[in-house]
Order: C-alpha cells, then structure tokens, then sequence
C-alpha cells in the first residue's frame, strides 16, 4: 500500500520541503523542527503526524533542546543508530544537522536517485 499523506488544510506543497528535508537528515544525525520548517516548527510536527510513510525517518526529528517528543520510542531508534545523547537530550553540538545544511543534502539526495 502507498503512503498516505493526510494533510487536510495543510499546504502540499510545504508538506512535501519539510519531508524532503527530513529525508535528507543522515543515519546518526537530528534536525529540529524549526529546522525542517523555519520560521514554523509546528507545522513540521503537523506534517510528520499526518504521513504514515514508513520511509520517513520521523525519529530524527528533534526539539530544538534535544527534548524528544516521541520519548521511549524515539530514543530508541536513536540509540539504534548512534546518536549521541546527555541523559535525556539528544547532543545537539555533535549531532544536529542545521537548516543550511538540509537544503544541500536534499539536492544530493535528489542527484543520487537521478543517477541511480
């Protein structure tokens, strides 16, 4: 079955820039929410609670303290994939992938599966 994005009166279009950022977050990293949607981190939440695609990497996406919304959950994938943590919150010096950043490993994300 396809994924299904239900986003209601959410913008498709902005759905989709915050998906192929999150997309672009390599195994190990976080992005925060604010860095998914600058300017407008709960409409990243909105978007990541309104898709059920399983090739969204959703746990990657963090508060912008290193809280995670997801608690247990999260952690655990996190932990999964070596993201460093300080008790509860994610190390945002040693694992945050920043809003500039996102932008360019989207466009080579993008490149790959053009080439692929």
């Amino acid at each position: 079955m396809p994924p299904r994005y239900d986003y209601g009166v959410i913008d498709p279009d902005r759905a989709e820039f915050v998906l192929r950022r999150l997309r672009a977050v390599p195994e190990g990293f976080v992005t925060t929410y604010g860095d998914l949607s600058p300017g407008a981190p709960r409409f990243a939440g909105q978007v990541l609670r309104a898709t059920d695609d399983p090739g969204v990497p959703w746990h990657r996406a963090v508060r912008a303290d290193g809280s995670l919304a997801k608690g247990s959950r999260q952690r655990a994938l996190l932990d999964r994939e070596g993201v460093p943590f300080d008790g509860e919150r994610v190390r945002m010096d040693l694992a945050r992938v920043p809003a500039e950043a996102l932008d360019q490993l989207a466009a080579d994300a993008r490149l790959q599966r053009s080439d692929g």
